[in-house]
């Protein structure tokens, strides 16, 4: 996977990184985007979706355990 590839979802752990919390559930997270109503952000691709997760986690991205 390369940098470009994770660019269209950087906002998730940079500039917009206080709209995201990642919810635990089990031994996955789910990002979600704060709002009324909250909103899963689904990435199909496991590899992406595994990169996506460890940014946000290693940004600081608050996490929400719902196990």
């Amino acid at each position: 996977m390369s940098e470009q590839d994770l660019s269209a979802y950087a906002s998730m752990w940079t500039t917009e990184r206080d709209q995201w919390e990642l919810h635990r559930i089990g031994d996955t997270y789910q990002p979600i985007l704060k709002g009324d109503p909250p909103m899963v952000e689904v990435i199909c691709d496991d590899e992406l979706a595994d990169l996506v997760i460890a940014q946000m986690l290693a940004a600081g991205v608050a996490v929400i355990d719902r196990s």
